[in-house]
Protein backbone atom coordinates (compact mmCIF):
# COMPACT_ATOMS: atom_id res chain seq x y z
CA UNK A 1 0.00 0.00 0.00
CA UNK A 2 1.42 3.39 -1.02
CA UNK A 3 0.82 6.02 1.65
CA UNK A 4 2.53 9.37 1.93
CA UNK A 5 3.51 10.24 5.51
CA UNK A 6 3.65 13.84 6.69
CA UNK A 7 5.06 14.76 10.11
CA UNK A 8 2.51 17.03 11.76
CA UNK A 9 3.81 19.11 14.65
CA UNK A 10 1.14 20.45 16.98
CA UNK A 11 1.76 24.06 17.95
CA UNK A 12 0.78 25.38 21.35
CA UNK A 13 -1.61 27.78 19.58
CA UNK A 14 -3.48 24.75 18.10
CA UNK A 15 -4.63 23.70 21.57
CA UNK A 16 -7.94 25.03 22.93
CA UNK A 17 -9.10 25.65 26.49
CA UNK A 18 -10.01 21.97 26.86
CA UNK A 19 -6.35 20.97 26.41
CA UNK A 20 -6.68 19.33 23.00
CA UNK A 21 -6.35 20.43 19.39
CA UNK A 22 -9.39 22.39 18.23
CA UNK A 23 -11.45 20.58 15.59
CA UNK A 24 -10.86 23.35 13.01
CA UNK A 25 -7.12 22.69 13.10
CA UNK A 26 -7.61 19.15 11.79
CA UNK A 27 -8.56 20.65 8.41
CA UNK A 28 -5.28 22.60 8.39
CA UNK A 29 -3.29 19.46 9.27
CA UNK A 30 -4.97 17.57 6.43
CA UNK A 31 -4.34 20.46 4.03
CA UNK A 32 -0.62 20.62 4.89
CA UNK A 33 -0.31 16.86 4.40
CA UNK A 34 -2.29 16.97 1.13
CA UNK A 35 -0.04 19.68 -0.32
CA UNK A 36 3.10 17.77 0.70
CA UNK A 37 1.66 14.61 -0.87
CA UNK A 38 0.78 16.27 -4.17
CA UNK A 39 4.18 17.97 -4.38
CA UNK A 40 5.84 14.59 -3.79
CA UNK A 41 4.15 13.26 -6.96
CA UNK A 42 5.81 15.82 -9.24
CA UNK A 43 8.72 14.68 -11.37
CA UNK A 44 10.33 18.09 -11.02
CA UNK A 45 10.12 20.99 -8.58
CA UNK A 46 6.79 22.79 -8.39
CA UNK A 47 6.14 25.33 -11.16
CA UNK A 48 3.58 28.14 -10.95
CA UNK A 49 1.99 27.01 -14.22
CA UNK A 50 1.80 23.37 -13.18
CA UNK A 51 -1.09 21.37 -14.56
CA UNK A 52 -1.73 20.01 -11.04
CA UNK A 53 -4.25 22.74 -10.23
CA UNK A 54 -7.27 21.53 -8.37
CA UNK A 55 -9.86 22.62 -5.87
CA UNK A 56 -11.37 20.80 -2.92
CA UNK A 57 -14.93 19.79 -3.75
CA UNK A 58 -15.64 17.91 -0.53
CA UNK A 59 -13.93 16.98 2.70
CA UNK A 60 -15.36 14.75 5.41
CA UNK A 61 -13.54 14.45 8.71
CA UNK A 62 -14.20 11.90 11.45
CA UNK A 63 -12.80 12.63 14.88
CA UNK A 64 -11.78 9.45 16.69
CA UNK A 65 -9.65 10.62 19.66
CA UNK A 66 -8.46 14.01 20.90
CA UNK A 67 -5.06 15.16 19.65
CA UNK A 68 -2.98 16.60 22.47
CA UNK A 69 0.00 18.93 22.50
CA UNK A 70 3.30 17.03 22.57
CA UNK A 71 6.83 17.56 21.25
CA UNK A 72 6.76 14.50 18.95
CA UNK A 73 4.91 14.91 15.65
CA UNK A 74 1.82 12.96 14.73
CA UNK A 75 1.81 11.26 11.34
CA UNK A 76 -0.71 12.18 8.64
CA UNK A 77 -0.97 9.40 6.07
CA UNK A 78 -2.48 10.23 2.67
CA UNK A 79 -3.23 8.02 -0.32
CA UNK A 80 -5.26 7.98 -3.56
CA UNK A 81 -8.42 5.84 -3.48
CA UNK A 82 -10.21 6.78 -6.73
CA UNK A 83 -9.42 8.49 -10.03
CA UNK A 84 -12.25 9.81 -12.20
CA UNK A 85 -12.39 11.90 -15.37
CA UNK A 86 -11.88 15.28 -13.72
CA UNK A 87 -11.71 14.39 -10.04
CA UNK A 88 -9.96 12.05 -7.66
CA UNK A 89 -10.33 11.02 -4.03
CA UNK A 90 -7.79 10.95 -1.26
CA UNK A 91 -8.07 9.22 2.07
CA UNK A 92 -6.08 10.48 5.03
CA UNK A 93 -5.68 9.72 8.68
CA UNK A 94 -3.85 11.18 11.61
CA UNK A 95 -2.07 8.52 13.62
CA UNK A 96 0.32 8.22 16.51
CA UNK A 97 2.90 6.43 14.37
CA UNK A 98 2.74 5.46 10.69
CA UNK A 99 1.47 2.00 9.86
CA UNK A 100 -1.31 -0.25 11.03
CA UNK A 101 -0.21 -0.49 14.68
CA UNK A 102 -0.67 3.20 15.55
CA UNK A 103 -3.59 4.86 17.29
CA UNK A 104 -5.96 6.55 14.83
CA UNK A 105 -6.98 10.06 15.95
CA UNK A 106 -8.89 11.15 12.87
CA UNK A 107 -9.80 10.05 9.35
CA UNK A 108 -10.69 12.16 6.33
CA UNK A 109 -11.94 11.68 2.78
CA UNK A 110 -11.29 14.44 0.24
CA UNK A 111 -12.53 14.88 -3.33
CA UNK A 112 -10.33 17.09 -5.49
CA UNK A 113 -11.42 18.42 -8.88
CA UNK A 114 -9.05 19.50 -11.65
CA UNK A 115 -9.68 23.18 -12.26
CA UNK A 116 -9.16 25.53 -15.19
CA UNK A 117 -8.28 29.02 -13.96
CA UNK A 118 -9.29 30.63 -17.25
CA UNK A 119 -12.80 29.23 -17.45
CA UNK A 120 -13.28 28.82 -13.69
CA UNK A 121 -14.68 25.35 -14.33
CA UNK A 122 -13.64 21.76 -13.88
CA UNK A 123 -11.53 20.15 -16.58
CA UNK A 124 -10.40 16.62 -17.36
CA UNK A 125 -7.25 15.39 -15.66
CA UNK A 126 -4.28 15.54 -18.01
CA UNK A 127 -2.46 12.33 -18.92
CA UNK A 128 0.47 13.53 -16.76
CA UNK A 129 -1.79 14.10 -13.75
CA UNK A 130 -3.55 10.78 -14.27
CA UNK A 131 -0.22 8.96 -14.55
CA UNK A 132 1.09 10.49 -11.33
CA UNK A 133 -2.06 9.52 -9.48
CA UNK A 134 -2.21 6.01 -10.95
CA UNK A 135 1.35 5.31 -9.71
CA UNK A 136 0.14 5.67 -6.13
CA UNK A 137 -3.48 4.47 -6.40
CA UNK A 138 -4.37 2.11 -3.58
CA UNK A 139 -6.89 -0.46 -4.77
Amino acid sequence: MTRHVYDCHVRFSDVDVYGHVNNVNYFEFYQEARIAFLLSLADQPYEAESAMRQVVARIDVDYRRPILFRPEPYAVETWVTRIGTSSYDLASRIVDVPGEAGTVYSEADVRLVAFDLGTQRSRPLTSTERGRLERVLVG
